[in-house]
């Protein structure tokens, strides 16, 4: 498992000064338009840095693997099945998500206008974007590359603007109701129930 995670990476690594822009930049660009301490503004600040980490390395990956697709059957090949294949792309979206977390860290030790990072900033936003990563995985397992490209153009730009423009003061109310361990065992489940749907979606197509 470790060695696709290090596959995945490698083919990352003309990305990552983009993405490390972003991670950074993000959460310090939009604190910037309040001049207090504001918890919505810092919320929704990480959850767009997460997103737009996040679905940006799974498309680019997702490239990758459109441009390749020989690569998924010459792996089976090797020890690492399409389970495993599958399993690592989830990896991948944690080990993403606690860079995110690190990198608002740090923009808190300069940024003074975001609130510190708290189980009551992290697991919201984790809950929020599992959802939409655990939808959208499947989706991209099932249509592919090429033609999941609309959903992935609405998390991207349509979401972050409906999102912008809607009472999110109402939605951080509705999210409060719900406690902080329910929202992580809720996180947890949706990824676990998306890991076993991509993986039969995958394990069903001809390589």
């Amino acid at each position: 498992m470790a060695a696709l995670i290090k596959k995945d990476f490698m083919l990352l690594k003309k990305y990552v000064l983009f993405i490390i822009v972003i991670v950074f930049a993000l959460p310090a660009a939009l604190a910037a338009k309040s001049n207090e301490v504001n918890m919505v503004q810092s919320t929704m600040a990480f959850a767009f840095e997460v997103i737009y980490s996040e679905f940006l390395i799974c498309r680019y990956l997702a490239m990758k693997e459109y441009q390749y697709p020989k690569t998924a059957s010459f792996l089976c090949t090797l020890p690492y099945t399409r389970n495993m294949q599958v399993a690592s792309k989830y990896l991948i979206y944690f080990i993403v998500f606690a860079f995110c977390c690190t990198a608002y860290w740090i923009d808190t030790l300069f940024v003074p206008n975001l609130i510190r990072l708290s189980s009551d900033l992290v697991i919201p936003v984790l809950f929020a974007v599992s959802v939409l990563y655990s939808i959208y995985m499947p989706v991209q397992y099932k249509f592919g590359y090429d033609k999941s490209k609309l959903i992935f153009m609405f998390l991207l730009i349509a979401f972050p603007l409906f999102i912008a423009k809607a009472n999110t003061t109402m939605i951080m109310e509705v999210l409060s109701n719900i406690t902080i361990p329910v929202m992580l065992i809720l996180a947890l489940a949706a990824l676990a129930l998306s890991v076993m749907v991509s993986a039969k979606i995958f394990n069903g197509k001809e390589l």
